[in-house]
């Protein structure tokens, strides 16, 4: 009866630690710093923050974002797509966009479940409203004295079958600007395979989820095309053309939980 009753205690405690774990890796955001360093970046830019928000999908702990994101003091923000799942998630995009453009100007790329959703036109009026700049396959210019870089955002594909590509919309850019420093903001993580050599000089991208479960020393689990182990889940990467640096985002989207993979705030610091 004695060894029952220590056996049943043993495992009460391991599924409270299961239950624990999970619900750190899902609820508690941390914040990841890169630093980036490119001879093209002028130099009234350098210092320059760019925070990166990515795969928000609903997530309730808004304050806990907003009071991140204020300590960094960025530049400006850019949100990387998937930030609703479906019309449930509207609410809390609102909340987010509405404290957060207080801060500093706001960008805005689509992902995949944005457009499967259905509310794409929804999520594009709140985030209007707000005071966000949505890039449907458009570019701006951010100036500091006579100096500027390029901020470029291309529209994700799961929206219109006649959509531009990236490459060919790069290039529309680069006819206009063809030496300037260009920050892409891209949902999908696919780029180094797909446009390794994309004249650009930063990709900031998501979709990954971080593998969704993190093993320890490894990395992500699993890809968004259900392979294992997949090579670009999170982190800053480089290919010799360009940086690459994929968040492992904040919420979620599928069942399987989030493991030893906290929601991520991600700044970045830009060099010369």
């Amino acid at each position: 009866m004695k060894k029952r009753a220590k056996a049943l205690a043993i495992i009460v405690m391991l599924c409270a630690l299961v239950g624990f774990l999970l619900r750190d890796s899902n609820e508690h955001v941390e914040l990841t710093q890169y630093t980036v360093t490119s001879a093209k970046l002028p130099e009234s830019f350098s210092g320059f923050k760019i925070v990166q928000l990515s795969d928000f999908h609903g997530a309730p702990f808004v304050d806990d974002i907003v009071s991140l994101v204020r300590a960094e003091k960025p530049d400006i923000i850019a949100l990387t797509g998937d930030f609703i799942t479906d019309g449930d998630d509207l609410m809390a995009v609102r909340e987010l966009a509405q404290q957060l453009t207080d801060i500093c100007d706001m960008y805005f790329v689509s992902g995949n479940h944005d457009f499967a959703s259905g509310k794409i036109d929804e999520l594009s009026d709140i985030l209007s409203s707000c005071g966000v700049k949505y890039l449907r396959n458009e570019y701006v210019t951010i100036s500091r004295g006579d100096e500027r870089i390029v901020l470029a955002g291309v529209e994700d594909p799961n929206s219109w079958a006649d959509l531009e590509a990236p490459d060919v919309f790069v290039q529309r850019l680069r006819i206009e600007y063809p030496d300037d420093y260009v920050v892409l903001l891209g949902h999908r993580n696919y780029w180094m395979d797909s446009f390794p050599k994309l004249p650009v000089q930063l990709v900031l991208c998501g979709h990954a989820h971080g593998g969704i479960v993190r093993i320890p020393g490894v990395g992500g689990l699993l890809g968004t095309d259900r392979t294992l182990f997949p090579e670009y889940d999170a982190g800053q990467f480089d290919n010799g053309r360009y940086t690459m640096i994929v968040s492992r985002g904040i919420g979620n989207s599928v069942a399987l939980p989030r493991a030893f993979n906290r929601p991520e705030i991600v700044s970045i610091i830009l060099k010369n």
